[in-house]
């Protein structure tokens, strides 16, 4: 398949370097000299000990020519491509965004086949052409609404063992089993400065984690709570040496991912009292704002 990457951040950068063993890739940058890099050096994998680097084509123009597209740039920059995409003749869109604030952009692509997806994995940017793999996992990829499902099946057929696509049949319960993790583990690190395993192994921040954890899964209507408290530990735990990319982004004075996951929730909170949920999202606004030098 010919694929456009649209994003390149660490996500782009690894999907960009696994999809190129059996498909035809290239990531679209928003910086001229990233895409030189890129087309000069290729892309250069780390994981543990080993380094790889493969020959990837890149472009810092919007000329998105692809048949099968795969977004990847973090919700706030949204803004700037959805209307490149709607002027797009119909193809195939996939969506892999952290949160569940880009869902309100999907009626105005409807002429497009959509599909939704969630990624796994844990991935680093070390620099314009190099992506530190820390953390093998999957992408679920599910259909938005009815649409032709070849290039998903494609996906499937064509996965590396290392870098597996799985089909799933409901789109939002993958995206808020995504959302309850993000909406739980990344605050809460990103406000006290500690890595993920700290809220487990701290017993004040442990508590504020359940707390919240009770206050996110009554807004999303999670019905099986005590499985979901097990997944998102099991999670927590697995990533314990990681610092979350909002605890990232907040430690490099970058924008957070803040209103497309706690400020979604909110929004759709119908007033429902979210007191741990609002004074979070607060919070890393203020930090953000702080960061502005405003």
């Amino acid at each position: 398949m010919e694929i456009g990457i649209i994003g390149s951040g660490s996500l782009g950068l690894l999907y960009s370097f696994y999809l190129s063993e059996t498909n035809k890739v290239t990531l679209y940058t928003r910086r001229e000299e990233q895409a030189n890099k890129i087309n000069k050096h290729g892309i250069t994998l780390v994981q543990g000990n080993t380094e790889i680097t493969k020959k990837v084509e890149a472009s810092y123009e919007k000329n998105y020519k692809e048949p099968v597209l795969i977004i990847t740039v973090k919700q706030y920059s949204l803004n700037s491509i959805i209307d490149t995409l709607t002027g797009l003749s119909p193809r195939t869109i996939i969506f892999l965004q952290n949160g569940m604030g880009h869902l309100r952009f999907l009626n105005h692509l409807s002429h497009h086949n959509l599909i939704l997806g969630v990624s796994e994995h844990g991935a680093l940017k070390v620099s314009d052409s190099v992506v530190h793999h820390t953390g093998s996992g999957i992408t679920k990829i599910s259909m938005y609404k009815d649409c032709e499902s070849d290039v998903m099946n494609q996906l499937i057929r064509n996965q590396s063992e290392v870098f597996p696509f799985i089909h799933k049949s409901d789109w939002e319960t993958i995206l808020k089993e995504k959302l309850i993790v993000n909406a739980t583990i990344n605050p809460l690190t990103a406000l006290f400065r500690v890595k993920n395993g700290e809220l487990l192994t701290n017993p004040y921040f442990h508590k504020l984690f359940y707390e919240l954890f009770e206050e996110v899964a009554d807004l999303l209507k999670i019905e099986n709570k005590e499985l979901s408290w097990k997944q998102v530990q099991t999670i927590c735990e697995n990533t314990s040496e990681n610092q979350s990319s909002m605890f990232k982004d907040i430690y490099n004075g970058r924008q957070t991912e803040i209103d497309s996951i706690l400020g979604y929730m909110i929004e759709h909170s119908n007033e429902k009292s979210c007191p741990r949920i609002s004074f979070l999202y607060q919070a890393i606004k203020g930090i953000e704002r702080g960061k502005e030098g405003v």
